[in-house]
């Protein structure tokens, strides 16, 4: 979408505080889909790869829901009005489950020495290591830890666009916290950790050195909790709760065999 009609969209996401939206207007990644070019009354930010966001804004428009779907069978829709989330009901049907999600504010002043101790906590067995083309090879080939760099396309644009770091244990990745997207200014965080390595602390201290550096580079560690485990973390890491919100996750449809 040309920068001009990114503008003109622009306008019916005021006010909603989300980087990945931001990343979408600003042109950095994903994408601004609208019912019309030259005066649109309705618009879908869509953003992800191998999982995907789609914040609806304006007036609902089926079309749009459709486009979304479409897009990525691991997707998180979020409506801007009672309406749009009516609208998105009806077309998914069950493949759509409500859930909530929990933002946080984006101006979070962080206790630097507070991260440096988090970030000295992790056990000497485990090492951080920043996500280099090695490691964003192996992030790729493991079903668990894809989304931590599955959002961009090359290890090029990765390392130009976004940042990330995973805890290794004899050179397997257990964790990592890397961008799910990027904007100008900043990244959204994502978070994962192999079933085996949860509760010992190892995403905390993989959080604390990723957002140590976002601040030295200037750029904005934003974080947006998908639950409210992820919601507490956010906060031992230093964040604020902002609000929370409506959002819908996309289900395969079950097999009939």
């Amino acid at each position: 979408m040309e920068a001009q009609a990114r503008h003109k969209a622009s306008a019916l996401f005021t006010g909603w505080d989300q980087t990945m939206i931001w990343s979408c207007l600003d042109g950095t990644m994903g994408q601004i889909i609208v019912d019309d070019d030259r005066d649109p009354q309705a618009a879908l930010a869509l953003i992800g790869i191998s999982s995907a966001f789609a914040f609806f804004a304006g007036r609902p428009n089926m079309q749009l829901v459709a486009a979304a779907v479409d897009s990525c069978p691991d997707l998180i829709m979020v409506p801007q009005t009672p309406a749009w989330a009516q609208l998105i009901e009806k077309y998914c049907g069950d493949r759509a489950r409500k859930f909530t999600r929990y933002a946080t504010r984006k101006d979070t002043q962080f206790d630097q020495a507070k991260l440096q101790t988090l970030i000295s906590q992790l056990p000497p067995e485990f090492q951080i290591r920043p996500v280099n083309a090695n490691l964003y090879s192996q992030c790729l080939q493991m079903e668990w830890s894809n989304h931590l760099v599955g959002n961009f396309h090359t290890y090029d644009e990765f390392n130009r666009l976004a940042l990330g770091y995973v805890v290794v244990k004899d050179q397997q990745i257990v964790t990592g916290a890397s961008s799910f997207s990027a904007y100008q200014g900043g990244i959204e965080i994502e978070v994962i950790t192999h079933a085996d390595f949860r509760g010992q602390g190892l995403a905390t201290s993989a959080c604390a050195q990723l957002i140590t550096t976002c601040l030295a580079q200037k750029r904005y560690p934003s974080w947006d909790a998908h639950t409210k485990i992820s919601l507490r973390l956010a906060q031992k890491l230093g964040y604020q709760f902002a609000y929370e919100y409506l959002a819908y996750e996309l289900e395969e449809k079950p097999s009939p065999f």
